[in-house]
């Protein structure tokens, strides 16, 4: 008892340490966490010796970090951003998936590592990114809401993630399987959080009637969190979600603020111990083995940065001039998200030690985050002259037309009032049409153990029937927001008829498709153990939708070059 007692309580004190050490340096406190845990930790000084304390305060520290990142997130928060902001999040991991998967496979990694090294690249750092721009007196600028919006959308695919990776540990019961436990527990997860939000705010307005004491809020969200937590490991998720979704749920309070305000001081102690245990984990000499492969994913990171948030926010936000270029450095660091999803690899024994690597990318990337943004003005000057003329005007008369189409999107009238109506019905169809085909499986087999083949016979009957009723239902909600999208188009350009916009809109559909299922394949091929020519089809995905986005392009430049004899996009222009 004493050991662990004196571990903990030079976490603290080191922790006290690395704090001084970041700001005197004026870098965030994650630089100086993840410096001086690595310093005190088995692989350096040896201070701390007790690995399974060191284990249980990091997932302590993560199950609380989740808490306090759901604690700034309302689902109101969500369907506020627009759809700019989360289509640059989805476009963004994806394109960081991707890359990171490909190159690591090119260095000579196995493709379970690659998705593992892609995942953790994709997502950035909120603490990081809020903290710098802050110190920097850069939050005030015009291009910040955007960036947080779409961290925000990170934060929601990183629990997503940590979800699959923490429910497709073991495979051993089958593919099918795992996912239907993965969809199920999920469901429940989510049922039990709508429950609760629906009797929270009455069962706290009683507490506080009666207690106003303010330690009241701090205990009741953290036994708020410890609930969720603990349901979402009896469902055989990771705790995070469920830490995620207790802080969400504190968030959707009228008073939350209150409880914000009441734990606050209690965020930099959650967020301390869970930076510097993983500190602890470091391995200076894990390093020096994989100091190639920590630059090359370094080199990664900078180059998909300036793509998936550069090239992006210019294309769909119509960010101008020095804009792009202070958005890309701004997202550049690796974050708490990262660290968690290396920590989940451990469990599947890899023979790499990813929180390593992951501490040190984290380590360096804040590093050059906070470096680049003083530069961002010169890099832009540097690079934007060598772009070519005729493609810098294509580029800038797509980023005009796709601005215009989201403007359309965000503002509140008859058409976009209807859209997202119907896509609210089209998302809970597809839920139903999910749930109902994997109610139908589990039944079928419990039918076929009784050897029952007449009963067999017409369930699959019965349950056909089903599938293609909501199916129907499901192919006519579609078919109505492509037409809803199609209208909102004809007020982007008036020159355009419904016909015209129809066929823009094909081609915009048809080219995110085929560029999502090429930049997250590498899920199937971690998911079915797919072998190593399968790695060819995420570019033949690719190459199709270069194709349909350059024929996008064409369409909207109005090119009398194009013929619309034969259009491949038979199946989406019959909506």
């Amino acid at each position: 008892m004493a050991t662990e007692l004196i571990s903990l309580g030079i976490l603290f004190v080191c922790a006290i340490i690395g704090g001084i050490i970041a700001n005197r340096f004026k870098q965030p406190a994650v630089f100086g966490l993840l410096l001086v845990g690595a310093l005190i930790g088995p692989g350096t000084l040896n201070l701390v010796k007790d690995q399974s304390m060191i284990g249980i305060m990091a997932d302590f520290g993560a199950i609380l970090i989740l808490f306090i990142i759901g604690l700034e997130f309302d689902v109101s928060k969500l369907i506020k951003l627009g759809a700019r902001s989360i289509l640059i999040g989805l476009l963004k991991f994806a394109i960081v998936l991707f890359l990171g998967y490909e190159v690591t496979l090119l260095l000579g990694f196995s493709a379970k590592i690659a998705l593992f090294l892609g995942v953790i690249l994709s997502f950035s750092s909120t603490v990081v990114v809020v903290k710098i721009l802050q110190q920097k007196e850069m939050f005030a600028r015009k291009e910040v809401p955007l960036l947080i919006a779409v961290l925000i959308i990170e934060d929601v695919l990183a629990v997503f993630a940590l979800t699959f990776f923490s429910g497709i540990k073991d495979a051993s019961s089958g593919l099918l399987n795992v996912f239907e436990h993965i969809v199920f527990s999920l469901a429940i997860l989510i049922f039990a959080y709508l429950v609760t939000m629906k009797i929270l705010g009455y069962v706290v307005g009683v507490i506080i009637k009666n207690n106003s004491d303010e330690s009241v809020l701090i205990f009741l969200s953290l036994a708020m969190g410890a609930l969720f937590s603990y349901f979402a490991i009896y469902l055989g998720l990771t705790p995070s979600a469920g830490a995620f979704l207790a802080g969400s749920l504190i968030a959707s309070l009228p008073n939350a603020k209150d409880y914000g305000r009441a734990i606050h001081p209690y965020a930099l102690i959650f967020t301390s111990i869970f930076f510097i245990s993983m500190g602890t984990l470091v391995d200076f000499s894990i390093i020096r083995e994989n100091a190639f492969l920590i630059f090359a994913l370094i080199a990664i990171v900078l180059i998909s940065r300036f793509i998936a948030i550069g090239f992006l926010t210019y294309l769909l936000a119509n960010f101008k001039d020095e804009q792009p270029f202070f958005s890309s450095i701004a997202m550049i660091s690796v974050g708490e998200f990262s660290l968690l999803i290396a920590k989940e690899s451990q469990k599947f024994n890899l023979g790499i030690d990813l929180v390593t690597i992951t501490a040190s990318i984290i380590f360096l990337t804040a590093l050059l985050t906070s470096l680049g943004l003083s530069y961002s003005e010169n890099l832009h000057s540097s690079l934007n002259s060598r772009m070519p003329v005729r493609a810098r005007l294509k580029l800038e008369r797509l980023s005009s037309y796709m601005r215009k189409f989201f403007d359309q999107m965000e503002i509140e009238n008859f058409f976009t009032n209807k859209l997202k109506k119907e896509s609210k019905a089209a998302f809970m169809l597809l839920a139903l049409a999910l749930f109902a085909s994997l109610i139908s499986r589990r039944v079928s087999i419990e039918l076929g153990q009784r050897n029952n083949s007449l009963f067999l016979y017409g369930f699959y009957v019965l349950s056909a029937m089903m599938m293609i009723y909501i199916g129907n239902l499901v192919y006519k909600k579609f078919r109505d927001i492509h037409h809803t999208l199609s209208s909102i188009l004809t007020h982007v350009d008036a020159s355009r008829n419904l016909q015209k916009c129809r066929s823009i809109l094909n081609n915009l559909l048809l080219t995110l498709l085929l560029f999502f299922s090429a930049m997250l394949f590498p899920f199937a091929i971690f998911m079915f153990n797919l072998n190593a020519i399968a790695n060819l089809v995420p570019f033949i995905f690719a190459i199709a939708a270069f194709y349909y986005m350059k024929r996008l392009i064409m369409l909207i430049d109005g090119s009398s070059h194009y013929t619309p004899s034969y259009n491949a996009s038979l199946a989406i222009s019959k909506f």
